[in-house]
């Protein structure tokens, strides 16, 4: 299985907050990090850091594109959430990583019930708990 990564499950690793067999995990590059995520984990990276700490996650995750025309995705997956009241919490970012993983038949792996949130209602998204440990 190959995970999409989300900021709050990166966090824990870089914290040692999970199991260490996720770290075999990353290494056998089966976690792969997006865009997104990039830039949420950056932002809070000094000037002198940032350059080293991109390439830091670009070595250890292999790069999963966003697809052209994820909007079109994003506004599928925001209108399915509607009808039950689930599209509030959901950020623009989580958005585009649910509709990233979805039409790369990726798991997102996460420590957000928000992911938890869209794949009841959007059966397609497979996601994962850092916190349950591999599969």
């Amino acid at each position: 299985m190959k995970y999409l990564i989300d900021t709050s499950a990166l966090v824990r690793i870089w914290r040692n907050e999970v199991d260490p067999v996720w770290r075999d995990v990353a290494g056998r590059g089966l976690i792969m990090i997006s865009e997104p995520v990039l830039a949420e984990t950056l932002v809070s990276a000094s000037a002198k850091q940032y350059a080293v700490l991109e390439e830091e996650l670009r070595e250890t995750y292999p790069y999963a594109g966003v697809p052209d025309n994820i909007w079109d995705f994003v506004a599928v997956v925001r209108r399915e959430l509607v009808p039950h009241s689930a599209h509030q919490g959901l950020g623009v970012v989580d958005l585009i990583i649910a509709a990233t993983a979805i039409r790369q038949r990726l798991t997102v792996l996460h420590e957000d019930g928000d992911f938890e949130t869209v794949a009841r209602f959007v059966p397609q998204l497979r996601q994962r708990r850092i916190s349950a440990g591999p599969e």
